[in-house]
C-alpha cells in the first residue's frame, strides 16, 4: 500500500505527537523557539496574516526552519488529536528531517 505524501506527513506528525516531541499553538511554539527547543515549525494554510507574520518573524530571528503546509487548521489539528491547530513545532531533530522530506 502506497501512502501519498500528505498521508505520510500526517502520519509522521502524529508519530511525533505520540513521542511527545510536538509543541502546539502559536504561543507555545514561539516560547519553545525562544528556548531553542524547536527544530521545525509547520503552520496551516488558513492562518491569519497576523499569526503567519508572528510565526515567520520568530523563526527568522531564531533561525528555525518554518514551512507553510497545504493543510487546513482542522487537518493539522486532527493529525495531533486536537480539534484544530494553527501551527506546530517539532522538537526532535530526526523527526523534523523526516517531516521535511514529506513537505
Amino acid at each position: 500500500m502506497n501512502k501519498t505524501s500528505t498521508e505520510q506527513l500526517l502520519f509522521t506528525i502524529g508519530l511525533a505527537r505520540k513521542a511527545g516531541k510536538v509543541s502546539v499553538g502559536t504561543e507555545m511554539v514561539c516560547d519553545d523557539i525562544r528556548k531553542k527547543k524547536v527544530r521545525l515549525v509547520i503552520y496551516a494554510e488558513d492562518v491569519s496574516a497576523n499569526t503567519e507574520k508572528r510565526i515567520c518573524d520568530c523563526c527568522t530571528y531564531y533561525k528555525v526552519f518554518c514551512k507553510k503546509s497545504a493543510l487546513s487548521k482542522e487537518t493539522l489539528g486532527a493529525a495531533i488529536g486536537k480539534s484544530f491547530a494553527a501551527c506546530i513545532g517539532i522538537t526532535d531533530e530526526n523527526l523534523s528531517e523526516l517531516i521535511c522530506r514529506n513537505l
